[in-house]
């Protein structure tokens, strides 16, 4: 091999270790934006019928209230245990592939939990008297809010971050 080869060949080297790398370290930071924004989904309603007169349904990434232990949904505690392991996983582990592949299909079926809230949003029928005997009732939609997009940002980033580990990753055979 020349000169030339070689010093080709390294530089190849070099270049495909540094993108390699920066695609690691963009696995391993993405999932951390996915918790920051789900942090702020907590006071931020995902889903909100915006109802200011009668009953409201607030929807965090918790459950229908932001900070009662009470409402606590445990879907979506499991969903954020899930988050925060892929978030943790990465800086202990690294970004192995199986990493990878649970990152992308979290991200998904967040994503994939959200368009299910479009499609179908949750709904609150009532009713009852009122003192003189009148019949009352109404029902309420919750609608996306504000934290459905940064809901959506996270499920984004975590999508990109198993991607992001899985081409990372040198083949063990090259």
């Amino acid at each position: 091999m020349s000169a030339d080869e070689t010093n080709t060949q390294e530089f190849y080297d070099r270049e495909t270790r540094g993108r390699e790398g920066g695609l690691v370290r963009a696995a391993r930071i993405l999932p951390l934006a996915t918790v920051a924004a789900w942090i702020v989904t907590i006071f931020v309603p995902v889903l909100d019928s915006g109802n200011v007169d009668g009953p409201r349904m607030r929807i965090t990434s918790l459950g229908y209230s932001p900070v009662d232990p009470t409402d606590l949904d445990p879907g979506m505690v499991s969903v954020w245990v899930l988050i925060l392991a892929s978030a943790v996983l990465p800086w202990l582990v690294g970004a192995p592939r199986w990493w990878s592949v649970a990152t992308l299909l979290i991200g998904v079926t967040v994503l994939m939990g959200l368009a299910a809230a479009v499609i179908d949003p949750p709904i609150m029928m009532w009713d009852g008297q009122t003192d003189d005997g009148m019949p009352t009732g109404g029902m309420e939609v919750a609608r996306p809010a504000m934290g459905f997009v940064l809901s959506a940002v996270g499920g984004l980033a975590l999508v990109a971050a198993g991607i992001c580990g899985w081409t990372g990753r040198r083949r063990p055979n090259e």
